[in-house]
């Protein structure tokens, strides 16, 4: 059935992949203006100077989810059978004209950098995964309440789903001139797994005068090593949370990350970055699937067929919406993203930082600011942060760190109610870091 095809593939596989990753735990983030001295403070900016001579990071681990529209709750509330259901907007939400859901995970299994005279030498390797998911109101005003209401109107029900899943080896220098810290990494990127919405135009019409459904589309998808495409009703996504498939040999491509920080004086430092600058190259198995043209059915609400399981128009409706596949290598751009921080260390006990952020994500965008501040307690630091989002301003997050000797760890989470309930808020994000310093 193609109401039945449309929830299972374009909305409800994309809260399935949400649930999935939000159940497992949650850009840049404000703990890494916290490791100050440390590698890890190098991934948010690649000049920030590192102490000790040797330092070796044994593993970062990163997981983020936010949306800018409802929660998952909110939207797909449990019903008294225990499953879920599509909420109508009366219930306690409002939609815009399309709704975002961000998700990153990031990976470094080792970083490593050595201080050889004026010169600090950085290297390292990550997995990194980036995507958004977008659907447009249009498309859950269908699903919840049929096309009868939409007689004679147009509804642009077509998502997007943009994710770059890759892997990166990298090699970095540090260099100071005077008060400023300069540092850049360059990045050789092998790209493990993508799917790209390159054109989104899905507009769907039922006739007032015949009832007709009427379709006008120009709807691209690419997609690399994730895509098993086999109908409008079997469409599987086969994403590995974190693999070396393809590494040196397929899906290549190059990145930068450069920062910059001035020392106002020994207290004040103010810095800037550029991170993830670049492009991969898809060309291992590189699918394009294209919708285009106009199409039309006669006579069927689609609210019958979500209602009635008899009704079939397998073959004639889902063929109606042919799908071309062809074989066409494509690049991508990374996922860039852009900051501004401060630091104020009044003490040895005491550390302020603020941070502006501002993330490319393909046809979206994100931004966020962060406050935090953190108390030096021997080996033991916490810190607390208040994050503010476009559509969020009441985060409040935790962080801390224990050194013995040479062995240093990391934890921070943002927004601590979320932990207890996180399918009701729509922002969690954390990491788990250790490093070695001799």
């Amino acid at each position: 059935m193609w109401f039945k095809a449309v929830t299972t593939t374009k909305f409800y596989l994309m809260v399935t992949l949400v649930l999935s990753i939000v159940s497992a735990g949650y850009g840049q983030d404000i703990s890494l203006a916290q490791m100050s001295g440390f590698i890890q403070g190098t991934y948010l900016n690649p000049s920030a100077k590192i102490d000790k001579k040797l330092n070796i990071g044994l593993g970062s681990y990163f997981l983020s989810l936010e949306t800018d529209g409802p929660s998952v709750n909110s939207l797909l509330p449990l019903g008294a059978n225990g499953k879920r259901y599509l909420a109508d907007t009366d219930h306690g939400f409002t939609l815009g004209g399309s709704q975002n859901i961000f998700i990153t995970n990031d990976i470094h299994t080792l970083d490593l950098s050595l201080k050889v005279g004026g010169i600090t030498i950085m290297a390292g390797h990550a997995f990194k995964t980036k995507c958004n998911i977008i659907y447009p109101t249009d498309l859950v005003s269908l699903l919840q309440r049929g096309n009868a209401p939409y007689i004679g109107k147009t509804l642009n029900i077509a998502p997007e789903i943009n994710l770059n899943s890759y892997n990166e080896l990298y090699l970095g220098l540090q260099k100071s001139f005077g008060p400023l810290d300069i540092g850049v990494k360059a990045k050789l990127l092998f790209g493990v797994a993508n799917i790209f919405t390159d054109r989104s135009k899905l507009d769907f019409t039922t006739d007032s005068e015949y009832y007709q459904l009427r379709f006008d589309g120009d709807y691209v998808v690419r997609s690399s090593a994730l895509v098993k495409y086999q109908g409008l009703d079997d469409i599987d996504f086969d994403y590995q949370g974190f693999s070396f498939d393809n590494l040196f040999y397929n899906n290549r491509g190059f990145g930068l990350d450069i920062g910059a920080t001035y020392h106002i004086n020994e207290k004040l430092s103010i810095a800037a970055s550029a991170l993830d600058l670049g492009s991969i190259t898809w060309d291992f198995f590189p699918r394009k699937f294209t919708i285009d043209g106009q199409y039309s059915f006669d006579g069927i609400d689609v609210i019958d067929l979500a209602i009635d399981s008899n009704l079939s128009i397998q073959d004639t409706l889902l063929d109606l919406l042919n799908v071309d596949q062809s074989i066409q290598k494509y690049s991508t751009r990374l996922n860039s993203t852009f900051t501004f921080s401060a630091s104020f260390k009044p003490s040895d006990k005491w550390l302020i930082n603020g941070m502006v952020v501002y993330q490319n994500l393909n046809n979206a965008s994100r931004s966020f600011m962060t406050l935090a501040v953190m108390r030096n307690l021997g080996p033991v630091s916490i810190g607390i942060h208040e994050t503010l989002t476009t559509h969020d301003y009441f985060n409040i997050g935790l962080s801390g760190r224990i050194k013995l000797g040479p062995v240093a760890v990391f934890a921070f989470i943002d927004n601590v109610p979320a932990i207890f309930k996180p399918l009701d808020n729509n922002f969690i994000s954390g990491r788990l870091s250790a490093n070695l310093q001799f």
